[in-house]
């Protein structure tokens, strides 16, 4: 079994310490015991583009959520919120799916299974050799390969990325590849894994993947707070910068200031049916005006 398959419980990159965060035996709030159906969008993927049979879908999905939340411990997969796909729901969409159409290319930063690209594929025709993916995990990017049995059959990109960097004498860096070929990038529920200092480093190295032609997009979405400011991370370790809209373009500001573009920027928060959830858990009771904030940040001459 490889090291990456053995690390078990963690909540996300920045309080990453080899060390489990999480008692298997006794899950955290963020991860539902019992599910009982998934998004009919995702279903409906798993079935006619995986042809997954109908009766097996469920247990199929389960089985994979469980082994890798024992990897990492992000809420997206405790919850099952990996087949609820976010590009088409957000603002943005009717910016990024135009485009697509056109032939930009696409990369999916944090893309967990693959999910996205998948949908893409499936409900939108558009080409996989147009889209990118990476994840600081390589497994799941093999667990995507399984989720949706399309080994061999996807020709997306993927590849293993960290954002924030790392031991470059042991760390092969496979997003210098991407550097300053892509249009549109899309990175959703990443940057609040972080503080404001390493949001920023994470920003700045997603700007060098764009071409920096005028119009290249980075769009997202991300746990916010009207009221914005640095919070405890839900494991009681670490803390995590939460934007709201007028910090998300103080933040896009000192992004363009520190690598020479400039970016406009639009945004707005919203508060979907899990975050009004999982304020019911202590984990999120800190923070009683937790929202989720999307964004859309558009390369414009300086």
């Amino acid at each position: 079994m490889s090291e990456a398959i053995q690390r078990k419980g963690h909540h996300g990159p920045s309080i990453f310490d080899h060390k489990s965060q999480v008692d298997p035996t006794a899950r955290p709030a963020w991860f539902t015991e019992h599910i009982e159906s998934i998004p009919d969008a995702g279903r409906r993927l798993l079935e006619q583009y995986s042809g997954i049979p109908p009766d097996q879908v469920l247990s199929h999905v389960i089985a994979v959520r469980d082994k890798a939340f024992d990897i990492w411990s992000y809420a997206c997969i405790g919850q099952v919120r990996f087949l609820d796909f976010s590009l088409p729901k957000l603002p943005y969409w009717k910016m990024v799916i135009p485009r697509l159409r056109s032939d930009a290319t696409f990369v999916d930063a944090g893309c967990c299974f693959g999910q996205e690209l998948r949908f893409l594929t499936f409900n939108e025709n558009i080409p996989a050799t147009q889209l990118y993916a990476f994840d600081l995990e390589p497994a799941f990017i093999d667990m995507g390969y399984e989720l949706f049995r399309d080994k061999g059959k996807l020709s997306a990109h993927f590849l293993s990325g960290n954002l924030l960097g790392g031991d470059s004498s042991t760390e092969v860096d496979e997003l210098a590849t991407l550097e300053g070929k892509m249009d549109i990038v899309h990175v959703a529920s990443v940057l609040h894994c972080w503080a404001w200092d390493d949001m920023i480093i994470a920003a700045k190295r997603l700007v060098s993947l764009t071409s920096r032609d005028p119009g290249s997009l980075i769009v997202g979405n991300q746990m916010g707070s009207l009221d914005a400011g640095e919070y405890d991370m839900p494991t009681g370790k670490g803390v995590n910068y939460r934007h709201n809209q007028e910090s998300m373009q103080r933040f896009w500001d000192q992004v363009g200031e520190e690598t020479d573009s400039k970016w406009s920027v639009t945004s707005g928060m919203f508060l979907p049916p899990v975050v009004r959830e999982n304020m019911e858990h202590s984990w999120a009771k800190s923070d009683p005006n937790m929202r989720m904030i999307w964004f859309c940040a558009t390369c414009v001459p300086c």
